[in-house]
């Protein structure tokens, strides 16, 4: 399929032949006869159909950046809390920080 270079851009469809009708298999915008060349040999043995495209079907579309992923710095220092805990608890059942520090209770 050969486009003539003011015609682009161009939007090449690729159907394929069924009965009465023709099923829609793929669409694209290309902007140069090697893009057309790719995309018609990627779909060879379908009917290729080319029309101008739209004004939205030019527009580009704005990248948005991912949010930043969360940080779970907490679940450490909830894990260290605890272990002070348990140890402390140790400490006192087992009678060492009493002794160690002159504690009555």
């Amino acid at each position: 399929m050969t486009i003539q270079p003011g015609e682009f851009p161009v939007v090449v469809q690729a159907y394929q032949p069924s009965g009465s009708d023709d099923l829609f298999v793929a669409e694209q915008v290309v902007y140069n006869q090697a893009e057309a060349d790719v995309f018609t040999a990627r779909h060879s043995g379908l009917l290729i159909k080319a029309r101008k495209p739209n004004t939205s079907e030019l527009q580009t579309v704005p990248t948005y950046t991912a949010a930043p992923p969360r940080r779970r710095g907490v679940g450490a220092g909830f894990i260290v809390l605890l272990l002070l805990i348990a140890l402390v608890v140790a400490g006192f059942a087992t009678g060492w920080i009493q002794q160690t520090f002159n504690i009555d209770l």
